[in-house]
């Protein structure tokens, strides 16, 4: 199957350079959320005999995309520059030329009577290669043609469904919407027929997205049920048991967002008990147990990510959780300190033992570590701010960037951290007045910038659960 890309990052805009544009139908997506650009490159043969056979494939797929992406906001294109590509740095270089989103290519090898088609791809919002499966035929399966053109189908489709997470990071709604419509199975155990797990929970990332809590909870359950039948006429596995997992989150999100926190609880309790490594699903379970207001059993949850030392929102919710007792004063330096010492350069870790450490607000600390990485990236500008180097206009102006996802995600952590500023008392200029309003504010700004990619957007979404509710969860 795919190799999927794991992290967002950057994302390139719609097709202007110099190319052959394939004829499709136009989009019915709103004209605000720009087209997906997809560029084929030729496909490259190993060896002569490999010859007659790379054309016919490539012209097989060509199609297959096309016919897939009628209506659709996705636009398929040829670039003029068909050199082979030799790394990722030049696929990098080559999208960026060709004004488009994902790049493929691919060789065509032939060896006696078998043929192997390999397809890879680059992804520029994801920055990163990645690998198609290996397709083997023969010639002497009369059946051969039929299979080249399934697998056809099958490249078309997974290219389709790669873009439609780019496009929730780019705040693409009606777009992914589009797409997810059009991504139905055309033939039997075709990609969307093999992969029907995976579309369901696409389904759900854009309830997600759209902050629709029934469509994610829909989207997941579906995804979760591919999961139980499969397993039962087959034995459990790792790959199953982690998607069980990660489905069983993205249906708790769904109940979160309904607030519905019992039924969050209920669901990945199980899951918790039989894989207590799930980093996820333990993060999600006590973050539902203090949307109910139970302070005992999210810090017995958590501890084991906080002795780590490894993962901020861990460490931000176990403060939340102990901050109200009296006995909790230890242990909460006791986990920022580890925070920080076992992560020294990272800035996330250093705003937060800034922000929510009982006592008095440890400015000079905060400064020290801002002059030791003058050269980190995001969120320094907002340490900054709160050292006094940089005043409110000069932090929005930080904020600013030509890529407007890269502005979403700047704005996001901007938010969050002033709302977790307003909890505190630490705002600059309000030092010593707690302002809960003033945080809310920030944390729903923080979740209507939509990047919910972003590790602040849960920690945010955390913060709104607990000034709903009554229990502020300031850390000190």
């Amino acid at each position: 199957m795919r190799l999927l890309p794991g992290i967002i990052v950057l994302v390139s805009l719609a097709c202007t350079a110099p190319q052959t544009p394939a004829t499709t139908a136009a989009a019915t997506a709103p004209q605000a959320e720009p087209r997906y650009v997809v560029g084929l490159l030729p496909l490259q043969v190993t060896s002569p005999e490999a010859a007659p056979y790379a054309p016919l494939q490539e012209q097989r797929i060509q199609t297959a995309l096309q016919e897939l992406a009628a209506n659709t906001p996705m636009t398929v294109v040829f670039p003029l520059n068909t050199r082979p590509l030799t790394s990722m740095e030049e696929a990098r270089t080559r999208a960026a030329a060709a004004k488009v989103n994902t790049l493929v290519w691919g060789t065509v090898s032939a060896e006696g009577e078998k043929v192997i088609v390999k397809l890879s791809s680059y992804e520029s919002t994801v920055d990163a290669n990645s690998s198609f499966w290996a397709m083997e035929y023969s010639t002497l399966d009369p059946k051969a043609d039929e299979q080249f053109e399934l697998d056809a189908l099958r490249i078309a489709q997974a290219i389709m469904q790669d873009s439609l997470l780019p496009m929730m990071m780019r705040d693409q709604p009606s777009n992914v919407r589009v797409m997810l419509e059009a991504l139905v199975s055309k033939a039997p155990h075709d990609w969307v027929d093999w992969n029907q797990d995976i579309i369901r929970r696409r389904w759900g990332m854009l309830g997600r997205l759209l902050r629709d809590g029934a469509l994610t909870e829909k989207g997941y359950r579906g995804a979760l049920a591919d999961v139980a039948a499969w397993r039962a006429n087959h034995e459990a596995t790792p790959s199953t048991n982690v998607k069980e997992a990660f489905y069983s989150v993205g249906l708790a999100r769904g109940f979160l967002l309904q607030g519905k926190p019992q039924a969050a609880v209920e669901t990945l309790e199980p899951i918790v008990k039989r894989m207590p490594e799930d980093v996820e699903s333990r993060l999600l379970l006590a973050r539902a147990h203090l949307a109910m207001g139970d302070t005992t059993q999210a810090p017995v949850l958590l501890q084991p990510l906080v002795d780590e030392g490894k993962n901020p929102a861990a460490t931000r919710m176990y403060v939340a959780a102990l901050a109200p007792t009296n006995s909790g004063k230890e242990q909460v330096d006791t986990a920022l300190s580890r925070l920080t010492e076992k992560n020294p350069d990272d800035v996330m870790a250093a705003l937060l033992r800034y922000l929510t450490a009982p006592g008095a607000a440890r400015v000079e600390e905060l400064k020290a570590f801002t002059s030791a990485h003058a050269s980190a990236d995001w969120p320094l500008p907002v340490a900054r701010y709160f050292t006094g180097a940089l005043n409110e206009q000069a932090l929005w102006a930080a904020t600013k960037d030509e890529d407007s996802h890269m502005e979403r995600i700047h704005r996001i952590q901007v938010h969050y951290y002033l709302g977790e500023a307003a909890l505190a008392g630490r705002l600059p200029g309000h030092e010593g007045h707690p302002d809960q309003r003033a945080a809310q504010q920030h944390f729903e700004a923080a979740i209507a910038t939509h990047a919910f990619h972003h590790p602040t957007y849960d920690l945010a979404d955390f913060q709104l659960e607990q000034l709903h509710r009554g229990h502020v969860a300031s850390g000190r």
